[in-house]
This record gives C-alpha cells, structure tokens and sequence, in this order.
C-alpha cells in the first residue's frame, strides 16, 4: 500500500484505506479491519502523501519520517502516546534532528508514534521501493495530460528546451 492510500480523517480515530470516492462520499476501510464505511466528502481528510512534519529547514513527507522511525527503531515498536511529553520530543528530535520545536506540538508528536506502530503492527512499513516503481508509470501518465497548474510549467520547459536548440542550431 502506498502513502497516497491512506488516510487520516478529523474526528475520526485511526488510519483509513481508500476504497472508492464519489461526488458526495469516500467510502474508507479502517486499517487492520474489513469493515467499510463512508466518510461525507466535506469532512476533513488527509492523504499520508499530503502531510508533512515541520522542520527548520524543509517540510519532511509524513512517509519518509515513519521510514526514518522504521530504521532508526530497526522494525522495534516507538514510545507509546502515554510517553511523557520530554521523552517524546526528545525521541522524535533524534530521529528527525531539524524538527521545528515551535510549531511541531506535543499532539502531533503522539499521533505520529500511535500511527507508526499502528502501520507496523501491520507489517506495512517502511514505504519503499514498491511505491516509487508504482508511482513512475502514473508520473508518466500524468505528464501526458498535465493538469492546468502544471500547464505553465510545461510551457517553459517546452520554451527552454526550444531555446537550447537554438543555441545548437549555429555549431
């Protein structure tokens, strides 16, 4: 499973694998259970792909931390939610060392671990390879219909490429 597959939902505890979207509903599966359910489109979701956690320098994806976690921990289980607020963040702080202490708070840092071991009791980390070999094809196929923010983007790689042909025209 791929970090885009799984989501966090406000309100709702635990993890949540996609099964369908519709125009009005995304019809979820708890992890680790096979009980569907369908969650409004207007309640706020969360793709593991679209989270990151604060640093001083750049935001760090959500995915590549929990593999830091996997490999810093060698596969064992992180510090429980109940962990002291110190133990934690000193915890979290050796394995991400930029992380920014102002705006990374003790809540955030306790879901962080719940959703690790949760993942791992599952046997479902670290996210790796697979995901990245799965995610070039629809890079691929996504680069062939560019979405219209991307459209600008494509339009001056088009013109640098254009220019540099140009410059090799004269040689």
């Amino acid at each position: 499973m791929q970090p885009k597959d799984i989501l966090a939902i406000s309100g709702k505890p635990g993890l949540f694998k996609v099964l369908n979207t519709t125009q009005r509903a995304i019809v979820v599966e708890p992890i680790g259970s096979g009980k569907r359910t369908a969650v409004p489109s207007t309640a706020r979701v969360s793709s593991f792909e679209d989270i990151s956690i604060f640093t001083y320098e750049e935001d760090l994806p959500l995915s590549g931390v929990l593999n830091a976690m996997f490999e810093h921990l060698k596969g064992k289980e992180a510090p429980s939610s109940k962990t002291p607020h110190d133990a934690l963040r000193t915890f979290v702080t050796e394995v991400v060392p930029g992380l920014d202490q102002e705006r990374v708070y003790h809540s955030d840092l306790k879901k962080l671990c719940t959703w690790y071991n949760a993942l791992n009791e599952l046997s479902m980390l670290p996210f790796g390879e697979e995901s990245e070999d799965e995610a070039t094809p629809e890079a691929a196929a996504s680069a062939d219909a560019p979405a219209e923010e991307d459209a600008p983007a494509v339009s001056e790689a088009e013109e640098s490429a254009a220019e540099e042909a140009k410059e090799e025209e004269p040689s």
